[in-house]
């Protein structure tokens, strides 16, 4: 029982990469998207429910690990990084493009102040606004994804994949709003993030 909350996150991080491989393949028209779109679909769902279920079985179980604690956000980080992606090249579209970059880049610094912490003999625990950036990230690549099945796909004269842009589907407005309110959540929790790293920072100086 102990293993369990670990177990998930490589989970998380097993499943991160093969969403995007489908999302790649269904862009380059190898795969077909009516049968591989709705199995990315799947599987990023159930990566989602892992994010939130190992943190709360760790702390059930006092099995909280510093290899969990370093995996999780790792696994987070990857997940984000292989659907949003996956999403941009499935339907390029410039708005959801600029949040994915822009939160990719904020998960990039935070990880970055999580390891400096960490390598101080600090850990930086994850609050409100990060639990709400996280659920919010979900929420909008979930959507996103949930447009790409709907939508289904045509193909272009370059042989490759198109749905025309998420923006142009019927939850246009919808989609870039998500993932601008996540973009702009994982921003704040970035600046918390700092915050807490100079606190830490500030303390070990005056000891």
């Amino acid at each position: 029982m102990q293993q369990i909350p670990n177990a998930l996150t490589l989970l998380r991080l097993l499943i991160a990469p093969l969403i995007g491989a489908l999302l790649l393949l269904v862009a380059l028209g190898d795969w077909t998207p009516t049968v591989w779109l709705p199995i990315a679909l799947g599987l990023f769902l159930i990566a989602c429910v892992t994010d939130f279920v190992d943190g709360a079985l760790a702390r059930r179980l006092s099995a909280e690990t510093t290899s969990g604690a370093v995996l999780d956000p790792v696994a987070d980080k990857l997940l984000m990084l292989c659907t949003g992606l996956g999403l941009v090249v499935l339907a390029p579209d410039l708005a959801i493009a600029g949040a994915v970059l822009l939160m990719l880049a904020r998960d990039l610094a935070v990880g970055g102040l999580r390891e400096l912490a960490l390598s101080r003999g600090h850990r930086l625990t994850v609050g409100g606004m990060g639990k709400a950036k996280t659920l919010l990230q979900c929420l909008a690549l979930g959507a996103g994804l949930v447009d790409a099945v709907l939508q289904g796909t045509v193909m272009t004269a370059s042989g490759i994949r198109d749905l025309g842009g998420l923006a142009d589907s019927l939850s246009g407005w919808l989609i870039p709003t998500l993932f601008w309110i996540a973009t702009a959540i994982s921003l704040v929790s970035a600046a918390d993030y700092l915050r807490a790293f100079r606190a830490v920072s500030a303390d070990q100086d005056q000891r």
